[in-house]
């Protein structure tokens, strides 16, 4: 059935003859409480013509978040789990409460690729960026959307760090008619977790470093093992990966010793 919007100024029944169209008076959202049998009807409708939800997302347009942009402020996010690239050209960072706002960058999700402690992650692009989306519903996944939120600020702490030892953030928001929060994230080809039987001493210590870097912001992972510890063999990078369970502490607080201490025993060194 053939489902048309009607305004107060347009509606106009007095000479509709078909009984196939349905006629709505306004469109519902999806904050909205209490909305008519047609509304709703409407609003699924355009759903399934837009390919909005479904097992393939496929192409969109983002929601209520503006880019992100770990460079502009302190409160910009950093990336995770199978992504990083260079994030292209600078936009105005939005604000504490851009995660309720809508950006306009054309998203495109993909395949599923894995999940992490929190979240679905989905192959993807970003503003014609390859990214991974690590998603979470954001209607029944609340916990999980104030855990990507937490993710990405600490991503924001990590800025030095993005690209090198952790991944790059490229956007954090709504997409999907607000139906998904995600984080778009680089891209780590050909990705795969460590196996410290098979490294290098000398790799060891790379990856020791690489985590007093992290420290050195005061941030402890707090997660450690070698499925958040990726290798790119392209680059030939390692990236800690998964900060979703990451505290904030003081760069000389014993916890990072402790976790340190951890790593070398996990790598064996």
């Amino acid at each position: 059935m053939p489902v048309e919007y009607k305004t107060r100024h347009n509606l106009n029944l007095i000479d509709e003859t078909s009984p196939t169209t349905l006629y709505v008076t306004r469109v519902v959202q999806p904050t909205d409480t209490d909305p008519t049998l047609r509304e709703c009807v409407y609003y699924i409708s355009q759903l399934v013509i837009n390919d909005n939800v479904g097992n393939r997302l496929r192409h969109v347009v983002t929601d209520n978040v503006d880019p992100y942009y770990p460079d502009d402020s302190e409160s910009s996010d950093d990336d995770d789990y199978y992504y990083y690239v260079s994030s292209g050209r600078k936009r105005k960072r939005a604000s504490e409460s851009s995660s309720k706002s809508v950006a306009t960058g054309i998203t495109t999700v993909g395949e599923y690729i894995g999940g992490g402690s929190f979240g679905k992650v989905f192959s993807g692009h970003y503003n014609n960026q390859v990214v991974a989306w690590k998603t979470c519903d954001a209607y029944k996944q609340q916990e999980e959307m104030k855990t990507l939120n937490h993710e990405a600020r600490i991503y924001s702490i990590l800025k030095e760090c993005q690209g090198r030892d952790v991944p790059r953030l490229f956007y954090k928001g709504y997409i999907y008619d607000r139906y998904l929060f995600a984080l778009a994230l680089q891209l780590i080809e050909d990705s795969r977790h460590i196996d410290p039987a098979r490294l290098t001493k000398k790799e060891k210590e790379l990856i020791v470093n690489q985590l007093r870097s992290i420290h050195n912001l005061g941030v402890l992972h707090n997660d450690i093992s070698p499925r958040n510890i990726l290798y790119e063999p392209k680059s030939r990078r390692y990236f800690f990966i998964d900060f979703g369970l990451s505290e904030i502490v003081d760069n000389k607080s014993p916890k990072l010793h402790k976790e340190e201490a951890r790593l070398k025993k996990i790598l064996q060194l």
